[in-house]
């Protein structure tokens, strides 16, 4: 594939030298040769002509450029991405917790690979391309993956929205091996049924892990427990298992819950003691005011676009406040916006918000993320994305 010559716009060239690893379309002068294919690696250029960086290019996105490499000769092709892979496995194998077999293993920008993620469920792996430049090296980034992991299968799951943005239609399907059926991961000592092929994501939450178990820490035994769209109940599995009397999983699909059922079971807990609802939340909570030891609220992304952040604030607002209302004296809230378009400082203003209306005297015990394994580079704010609050209310 050709290489390309991106040129900026004069004054344009300041976030590039900070370090961020996206170019927007309107910072970019020209492209040559024009009508260059998307996922063309690129050179980035300075408007007097001084070399910037290494990158791929994508003329029909906002993003019209993803930086790969800072360091000359570099570009985006096999040796890179699989130098770039040896690091993140590298990285994984130090942070891996003991009685786990899921994580994730690449993390798009996080691991200096834009646009691809690598999620491992035990004996497969699950791809997901998002960008028109990680397409352009699937097949080398699965033989990487076979040549290092030696996996039962690898699937991809690139049917995200970002793929719109890209102008990408969306992939599904095997790239290597047969994907298990009723594949069953482990997860500090609990087992859960994962979907890679229906499932939301690429088949689990992974990036909640360590605040399913954080939650679990602050679950007082034989009380009660609410988990707003709880999904396939992974928080309600470490709440149940951690003594909690009964644990109300609230949802509005019935397969999330009937996996959720599924999970109770797989790890010994019996789901009569823990109702399963199939409701909004918002709902639920409008009838059920409690009162609850512990609520994790973890809703699915509300602004997916800038446009919708004010909309998304208000609902943010309306179910923190009325799961801060719904807490015994002393309860605790474990609260996230995955939202990349919400910001840390917005969301805790939303949440602030939510507790002078719901009248809760509240503080905050810890601000949370996601885990170790979904790195962030500190220049890209933006992968960013899942943001929480362990609050308890007085």
């Amino acid at each position: 594939m050709q290489k390309v010559k991106v040129t900026l716009a004069r004054g344009r060239e300041k976030p590039v030298l900070g370090g961020h690893p996206w170019i927007f379309s309107g910072a970019v002068r020209s492209v040559e040769p024009a009508g260059a294919t998307a996922g063309s690696a690129c050179d980035i250029v300075s408007q007097d002509g001084a070399w910037l960086a290494a990158g791929y290019l994508n003329s029909a996105s906002q993003i019209i450029c993803r930086v790969v490499s800072r360091e000359p000769g570099e570009s985006w092709a096999r040796p890179l991405l699989e130098q770039r892979l040896d690091q993140a496995l590298s990285l994984r194998e130090r942070i891996r917790p003991p009685d786990t077999d899921c994580l994730r293993l690449v993390n798009s920008e996080g691991d200096f690979l834009p646009g691809m993620v690598v999620d491992r469920y035990g004996p497969g792996l699950v791809v997901e391309l998002n960008t028109a430049g990680a397409e352009t090296l699937r097949p080398e980034l699965v033989r990487a993956l076979v040549e290092r992991l030696e996996p039962e299968f690898v699937f991809e799951n690139s049917t995200g929205p970002a793929r719109a943005e890209e102008g990408l239609e969306p992939v599904k399907g095997p790239l290597y091996g047969e994907v298990t059926d009723n594949l069953t991961v482990t997860e500090h000592g609990h087992r859960f049924r994962v979907d890679p092929v229906a499932g939301q994501k690429t088949g689990f939450f992974l990036d909640q892990r360590e605040n399913r178990a954080l939650s679990a820490r602050w679950m007082s035994p034989g009380a009660r427990a609410l988990n707003l769209f709880c999904y396939s109940g992974a928080f309600s599995v470490y709440l149940a298992a951690a003594g909690a009397a009964s644990v109300t999983g609230v949802d509005s699909s019935v397969p999330a819950l009937e996996t959720a059922a599924e999970n109770y079971r797989l790890n010994g807990l019996d789901p009569a003691a823990h109702p399963l609802v199939r409701e909004d939340a918002f709902e639920y909570l409008r009838h059920d005011s409690g009162p609850y030891a512990l609520t994790v609220c973890d809703p699915p992304p509300l602004a997916r676009r800038s446009s919708h952040v004010e909309r998304a604030s208000r609902a943010y607002k309306d179910i923190n406040r009325l799961a801060l209302g719904a807490l015994a004296p002393g309860g605790v809230l474990l609260t996230f916006s995955c939202s990349g378009h919400v910001d840390p400082r917005l969301f805790r203003q939303i949440v602030f918000a939510a507790a002078v209306e719901a009248g809760r005297t509240v503080r905050v015990l810890q601000v949370l993320g996601a885990g170790a394994d979904h790195p962030v580079s500190l220049f890209h704010p933006e992968g960013e994305y899942l943001k929480g609050l362990l609050l308890q209310v007085e």
